[in-house]
């Protein structure tokens, strides 16, 4: 993924937008309410947490487009299921 402008600003407002939910993330809990699956999975409470997380992984990944790294990074991150879905002889 090449440094484009268009990427660069589409970076910027999923920082943003991460930003934002991290900040306010128990006016959006309590707005939108608590989800059951989460709660069922994880346990009691872990709506709040799971809305953080989320947030955190927007923010970088908005980071690594507006940088231009998300294709470096994606080839990195996936690079070991690769070698196991194309094994050299």
């Amino acid at each position: 993924m090449n440094f484009t402008i268009g990427n660069f600003f589409t970076g910027l407002i999923l920082i943003g937008i991460g930003t934002v939910t991290l900040m306010f993330n128990y006016q959006i809990v309590n707005t939108f309410g608590r989800q059951d699956w989460i709660e069922r999975r994880l346990g009691g409470g872990t709506t709040f947490l799971f809305f953080k997380v989320m947030s955190v992984i927007l923010v970088f990944v908005g980071l690594l487009f507006a940088t231009g790294l998300g294709g470096s990074f994606l080839t990195w991150l996936l690079s070991p299921i690769a070698r196991i879905l194309n094994p050299k002889n």
